[in-house]
């Protein structure tokens, strides 16, 4: 994830907690199986390496985990997860029986997803819900002989871009965002998102960002190609009590932004007054504000503003 400016880092700040799975349904963490071994096998018949369009710069600068999965038929055969800055970051060797085999490869910045089902993919966000990018290959033919396979990465996630244009009061210390209407879940064979989710977001804001204005990126799964967005947040200060601001509910001490409009693989800038009505010390238009740094991938495919 980057961002530029008064971004705030997910990484170390916030608590997010998916709770969009229904109440009797557990999350299984499925953990690779490669056991601290070389992520090329000296012996390896299987070699995997990721294919991003445009790709600017490291990878490991833009995502933290990499996770290829093998399968054969509904089985999963074996998994290897990389973390950025490991050796062959982008390449795994396997040593495979003789057949034909799916592979799967995600690459994301969040904590290890369900690994079990490709069409079902879950994520528990507790590292942050990240921009995250899927490749899929039906048909893999493994060899006596080593042969090399490219994964072509692509998108699937969308982000809203959360702005406020005025500044952060210095009693404001934690803010809380609940989003719905997308998905923790993505079937990597579509690219789509599976089920619909709540996703919610602590964030705790540091003094050195008051006076400032402030932009929080969240990431979903849209369902289709296009669609909408509910988002309530709340504000509190140092002794955990909520804050009032203008255009809160009076009861529930939260604001909220109803029929955002999303699509598919692109940026929703959503901006306006949500404190005090403050404007910034530096009111002139920010040039970088609006803009968004892809280091591995290719640009997202667009990107919407909007005022509320």
């Amino acid at each position: 994830m980057f961002m530029r400016n008064n971004i705030i880092t997910f990484a170390g700040l916030l608590l997010l907690v998916l709770t969009g799975l229904s109440s009797c349904e557990k999350m299984v963490i499925e953990e690779d199986d490669n056991g601290g071994q070389p992520a090329v096998e000296s012996n390896a018949n299987l070699i995997l390496k990721i294919v991003a369009d445009e790709t600017r710069g490291d990878i490991s600068d833009y995502w933290k985990t990499l996770n290829f999965v093998v399968y054969q038929g509904d089985k999963k055969v074996k998994a290897v997860t990389q973390k950025a800055g490991e050796s062959d970051y982008g390449k795994v060797g396997m040593t495979l029986a003789q057949g034909t085999y799916q592979v799967m490869v995600l690459a994301h910045s969040s904590a290890n997803p369900t690994l079990s089902n490709p069409e079902k993919v879950k994520f528990t966000n507790d590292d942050g819900f990240s921009d995250t990018f899927t490749g899929y290959n039906a048909s893999v033919e493994v060899g006596d002989q080593p042969k090399t396979y490219e994964i072509r990465l692509t998108r699937a996630t969308s982000m809203l871009r959360f702005k406020t244009k005025d500044v952060k009061p210095a009693r404001v210390t934690r803010l809380w965002f609940q989003y719905r209407g997308g998905s923790g879940a993505v079937n990597v064979l579509t690219g789509y998102g599976v089920d619909a989710s709540i996703q919610t977001v602590v964030v705790d804001v540091p003094d050195s960002l008051t006076g400032k204005s402030l932009t929080f990126d969240f990431y979903t799964f849209l369902r289709e190609d296009e669609g909408t967005l509910s988002l309530t947040v709340k504000a509190f200060d140092k002794g955990g009590s909520l804050l009032f601001f203008p255009g809160m509910d009076e009861k529930e001490y939260a604001r909220e932004f109803n029929d955002i409009k999303m699509k598919r693989n692109e940026i929703t800038e959503y901006s306006g007054n949500f404190f005090e009505g403050v404007p910034a010390d530096d009111a002139r238009p920010d040039s970088t504000a609006s803009s968004f740094t892809i280091i591995a991938d290719t640009a997202w495919a667009g990107i919407t503003h909007y005022d509320f």
